[in-house]
C-alpha cells in the first residue's frame, strides 16, 4: 500500500466534520462533575498473549476492588489490590476524574484471543463501568521517550526495533509537535507491515483529533516510500504494507494528522507479516471450512483456508496459524445460508433459491452487479448488505427491480443506499452526526415482493472507489422471529451510566433496571414470554415478571441471597415462549461509544453480547413497598408507602426515586429522607390518555453525596424495592355539567351528572376546582357513592366577583382507601358571571 487508500463518503466525512477539543482541568478536591465514570484510564492499553503484565486502573470510587471479570475468557487478573497511594488527581472534559487507583496482574494466557478485552471491576460496594485492555500476538515493548524530551523524533535518535513487535508509544503535549521514529532492518523482497492504534484502543469517553493518527515508512535516508492516515479497514487508525526495495535499514514514522497539543498513546505493530485489506468472499456458512483469495497484499493475491465459527454474525479474524496471527482483524462474516459468488463471466449471476448470501467484487467506479432471483408475492425478506462494516473502501447501495412477462425491467421496489445502525441490529447506542459506525453507510432493507416471479438484485458504489478490494456481501432470507435484550443508558452522548444499567446487587438485597426490547429488521415474539438468565453465580436469581408481546421497555430484577458469594459472572438471557410452537431466538447487547464529542459522531464503540452482575456488600438500607390494594384510575393520583429499613446504625441521606414507568403515568421527583425518616410517599398520577391494564411498579433507594454526582452513578449505593403490580383503570366515575351562570351577588346551586365506570366503597367528597375570583363553593362539600346520579354545589357570588366566563372547572374526587386518599380529576364545564340585577 501506498498512499492514502479511497474511503466511503460518509466516513472520510467523520473525520472532516470533528470539532476540536480540549482537556478541561480541575483542582484537587473538586466534586467530580456529572459525567464521571468508575474507570477513567487502563494503563498500559497492550501486552502479549502468554505473559503476565502489571496493570494501573484509574478513576473514581475504586476502593476496596474484589474482583476483575471480563466478558470473555482469555485475561485473569490477580493481585488485585487499592494502589499503596493515590495517583495525583487530575480531570477531564465533561466532568470525568482521576483520583483513585487498582494495581493488578492479568495473566494473559497463550491461547487468548487478539483484540480487545471488556471488562468490569467489582468492589465492596460497586460494578463499574466498562474498561478495556488489549491483546497482542507479538512481543511488547515501550518507546522509553523519556519526560516527552524528543528523543526519537530524528533519524539518528530513531528507536531500533526487530520485526513482528508491538510498541507502546506516546505523542506528547509539548508547545512544537511531536513525533516518534522507529528503526527496522530489512531485506530485499521482505514483507514490511505497519499497523497503527490510537482510537481504537483509548479509553476516553470524550476526545477528538488527538488520537488521528498517521504514519510514513521512510527509507534509509528519510524519504517516503509508504504513507496512510485514513483507511477503510481500520477508518482513523493507519495501516499499510509494503514489500522492501532492498536490503538496509527502513523507519516507521508515527505523527499527527491534525498538531493538537494533548497526550495520546498508541501502539505500533511492525512486522514480516502479510497484511490483506479484504478477504474474498468476506463470509460463510456457519461451521464450515471454505477457500478464501486475501486481498490487497503487496505481492498480490493469495489463498487460504477459513474457518467459520458456529455463532452467526460478525467476527474477527486474525488468520488460522496460531503461531503467525495478525495483530488486527479483518471483519468477516458467518450466517446459516449457503454462500453463492458472482460470476464475472456473465451479466447477472442466478440465485437459485433463498435464503442465500451472495458475494462480489465492485472493481471499478463504474461497475454494477445483478443478480436473478425468483421471490414469491407477499414474503417478506430482508436484504442485507455488508461492506462498509467489513472494511471494504465502497459505499454499496442495492437496488431491487421487477422483471415483467416480456423481460422488462420494471420500477424499483427498493432503492437504498445508507441505513441507520438500527437496521442493523446495533441498538442502544446514538450518535448527533448520525453515524459513527461503518454499518451506517451499508444499506439493509425489509423487502415484501408485490408480484411473484422474477427480480434483479442490483449491486453498486456510491462513492467511486471500486477497486480489487472492494468485496461486498448481501444475505438475503425470510425475516427471524427475535428477542432483542438490551441495557441501554440514553444518557448524554450516551455516556455508560451504571445508574441506570449497572447490575451491582448487595448481598441479601435486590436491584431492578428496566430492560430494552428495541424492534429492528425481524419479527417480534408474538405471545408472552418468560426470561431466563443462563450464568448467574449460586445464591443470586432472576424475578421478571412474565412479558407480554410488543412491550418495549420492562424491569428485571436480581435477587442476591444472605449467604451469596462475593462474586461477579457473566450471563446472558433467554426469551422462553408461552406458546412451545413459538420458535425465537434471543439476542443480549450492550453497546457503549467511546472518542464523543459533543455535536459530533463517536469514532468507536465498545459492543458486547452478553451482561456482567457483581455480589457487593450488604446495603447499609432496604426498601420495601406493598402491593397497591387500590387501582391508579385516569385522570386520579395514588399515593403508595415506602418503607426504609436502616441496618447498622446507617444515618446517611437517602434518595428516592420511582423505576421508570411510561409517559402517562406521572411520579413525582426524587425525593430526600434525612436521618430521621423511615417512611417516604410516592404520589402516582394517570393522565386521561394513560394505557389500561397492569403494569410493573419498584422504587429505588440510593446513597447522597456532595463530592460525585450520581448521573453515572459512581460512588453510590443502590437497591430496590419488590417489583409489584400497578393496575391503571377506567375513572371511578366520569362527571359532566352544562354551561351556567350566575350573578354578582347571587347564590345558587350547580349540578354535576355522574356517569360510573370502577365501582369503590364508601362516599368520596368532591371539590370543584377553577372558581374565578369571588366565587366560591359553600361548605359541606358534597360527596357522591357508587349509588349517585348526580353531584350538586352551592356556589356564592361576592359582589366583586370577577365578571365573564370561567373555563376549565373541573372536579377533584376523595375517594377513601385503607391506603390513603386516592384523588381523581374529572369533568370539564364552564360558568358565566353576570352583574347584579339592579
Amino acid at each position: 500500500m501506498g498512499a492514502e487508500m479511497p474511503i466511503g463518503k460518509q466516513l472520510m466525512a467523520l473525520r472532516s466534520t470533528i470539532f476540536l477539543a480540549s482537556l478541561v482541568a480541575i483542582t484537587t478536591g473538586t466534586a467530580a462533575g456529572a459525567m464521571t465514570k468508575n474507570v477513567e484510564a487502563v494503563r498500559p492499553r497492550i501486552a502479549q498473549r502468554g505473559t503476565t503484565v502489571e496493570v494501573s486502573i484509574q478513576g473514581v470510587s475504586l476502593a476496596n476492588p474484589r474482583e476483575i471479570v471480563f466478558f470473555k475468557p482469555g485475561i485473569r487478573a490477580t493481585e488485585v489490590q487499592t494502589a499503596p497511594e493515590a495517583p495525583p488527581t487530575r480531570g477531564f472534559a465533561h466532568g470525568g476524574r482521576i483520583s483513585e487507583e487498582i494495581r493488578c496482574k492479568f495473566e494473559i494466557a497463550p491461547d487468548c484471543p487478539p483484540g480487545e478485552h471488556a471488562f468490569r471491576v467489582l468492589t465492596a460496594t460497586e460494578l463499574t463501568c466498562i474498561g478495556t485492555f488489549h491483546v497482542s500476538p507479538f512481543p511488547v515493548i515501550d518507546e522509553e521517550e523519556p519526560n516527552n524530551a524528543y528523543s526519537n523524533d530524528t533519524l539518528e535518535s530513531a528507536l531500533p526495533v526487530t520485526l513482528n513487535v508491538t510498541v507502546r508509544g506516546q505523542l506528547g503535549n509539548g508547545a512544537r509537535e511531536d513525533l516518534d521514529l522507529y528503526r527496522v532492518a530489512g531485506k530485499a523482497g521482505q514483507h514490511l507491515s505497519v499497523e497503527l492504534e490510537s482510537a481504537r484502543i483509548a479509553d476516553r469517553h470524550y476526545g477528538d483529533s488527538e488520537f488521528d493518527l498517521a504514519l510514513r515508512i521512510l527509507d534509509d535516508k528519510g524519504r517516503p516510500i509508504a504513507t496512510n492516515d485514513d483507511n477503510s479497514l481500520h477508518l482513523q487508525d493507519p495501516v499499510s504494507s509494503i514489500v522492501l526495495p532492498a536490503d538496509g535499514t527502513y523507519y516507521v514514522e508515527v505523527r499527527r494528522s491534525i498538531f493538537t497539543p494533548s497526550d495520546t498513546i498508541y501502539c505500533v505493530h511492525i512486522g514480516d507479516y502479510r497484511r490483506p485489506l479484504a478477504i474474498f468472499p468476506p463470509g460463510g456458512q456457519l461451521g464450515t471450512t471454505q477457500a478464501v483469495t486475501c486481498l490487497g497484499d503487496p505481492q498480490g493475491a493469495y489463498e487460504r483456508l477459513l474457518h467459520l465459527p458456529a455463532i452467526e454474525g460478525t467476527f474477527d479474524d486474525f488468520g488460522d496459524d496460531e503461531s503467525a496471527l495478525a495483530p488486527t482483524p479483518m471483519k468477516l462474516r458467518a450466517s446459516p445460508y449457503p454462500n453463492l459468488l458472482e460470476d464475472p463471466t456473465n451479466p447477472e449471476t442466478r440465485v437459485p433459491a433463498i435464503p442465500m448470501a451472495v458475494n462480489g467484487i465492485i472493481d471499478s467506479s463504474r461497475d454494477v452487479d445483478l443478480y436473478r432471483l425468483t421471490v414469491r408475492k407477499g414474503e417478506k425478506l430482508r436484504v442485507h448488505a455488508f461492506a462498509a462494516s467489513l472494511g471494504s473502501p465502497i459505499d454499496a447501495a442495492i437496488r431491487i427491480i421487477p422483471i415483467d412477462a416480456d423481460g422488462q425491467r420494471g420500477t424499483p421496489e427498493v432503492d437504498l443506499d445508507d441505513s441507520p445502525v438500527t437496521d442493523h441490529d446495533i441498538f442502544g447506542t446514538s450518535f448527533r452526526g448520525g453515524g459513527g459506525l461503518p454499518e451506517a453507510i451499508d444499506p439493509s432493507a425489509i423487502w415484501e415482493p408485490k408480484q411473484d416471479g422474477e427480480y434483479l438484485l442490483e449491486v453498486r458504489d456510491t462513492s467511486g472507489a471500486g477497486c480489487d478490494t472492494g468485496v461486498y456481501r448481501v444475505e438475503i432470507a425470510p425475516l427471524s422471529t427475535v428477542v432483542q435484550t438490551l441495557l441501554s443508558s440514553a444518557t448524554f452522548d450516551w455516556t455508560e451510566s451504571m445508574r441506570v444499567t449497572g447490575l451491582a446487587v448487595p448481598r441479601g438485597d435486590r436491584w431492578t433496571v428496566d430492560l430494552s426490547f428495541p424492534s429492528g429488521q425481524f419479527n417480534t415474539i408474538p405471545c408472552e414470554f418468560d426470561l431466563i438468565a443462563h450464568g448467574l453465580p449460586q445464591g443470586v436469581r432472576l424475578i421478571s415478571p412474565r412479558i407480554k408481546p410488543g412491550t418495549s421497555r420492562w424491569p428485571i430484577q436480581l435477587v442476591a441471597d444472605a449467604d451469596a458469594a462475593f462474586a461477579g459472572a457473566v450471563f446472558t438471557l433467554e426469551a422462553k415462549p408461552v406458546d412451545p410452537n413459538v420458535q425465537v431466538e434471543t439476542r443480549s447487547q450492550q453497546n457503549v461509544p467511546f472518542i464523543n464529542h459533543s455535536g459530533g459522531s463517536a469514532w468507536r464503540t465498545v459492543r458486547t453480547d452478553r451482561y456482567i452482575m457483581g455480589v457487593t456488600d450488604p446495603a447499609p438500607f432496604s426498601v420495601h413497598i406493598d402491593q397497591p390494594q387500590a387501582v391508579l384510575v385516569r385522570g386520579g393520583e395514588l399515593a403508595v408507602p415506602v418503607k426504609i429499613t436502616r441496618h447498622n446504625g446507617f444515618t446517611g441521606d437517602i434518595e428516592l426515586r420511582c423505576g421508570s414507568v411510561p409517559r402517562s403515568i406521572t411520579m413525582p421527583p426524587p425525593s430526600i429522607l434525612s436521618a430521621d425518616q423511615s417512611e417516604g410517599l410516592l404520589q402516582l398520577g394517570a393522565e386521561a390518555n394513560a394505557s389500561l391494564g397492569t403494569l410493573p411498579l419498584f422504587v429505588i433507594g440510593s446513597t447522597v453525596r456532595d463530592d460525585i454526582d450520581d448521573f453515572l452513578g459512581a460512588g453510590h449505593i443502590r437497591v430496590s424495592s419488590e417489583i409489584v403490580t400497578l393496575t391503571v383503570a377506567e375513572p371511578y366515575v366520569e362527571l359532566a355539567a352544562q354551561p351556567d351562570s350566575i350573578r354578582r351577588g347571587e347564590r345558587k346551586t350547580f349540578t354535576w351528572s355522574v356517569r360510573h365506570h370502577t365501582p369503590f366503597e364508601g362516599a368520596a367528597t368532591v371539590t370543584l376546582l377553577g372558581l374565578p375570583k369571588g366565587v366560591t363553593a359553600l361548605d359541606p362539600p358534597p360527596f357522591v357513592t357508587r349509588d349517585s346520579t348526580e353531584v350538586v354545589f352551592e356556589l356564592q357570588a361576592t359582589d366583586e366577583a370577577l365578571l365573564g366566563q370561567a373555563s376549565g372547572l373541573s372536579c377533584e374526587l376523595t375517594v377513601p382507601s385503607s391506603e390513603g386518599a386516592i384523588r381523581q380529576r374529572t369533568g370539564r364545564a364552564s360558568l358565566r358571571i353576570d352583574p347584579a340585577l339592579k
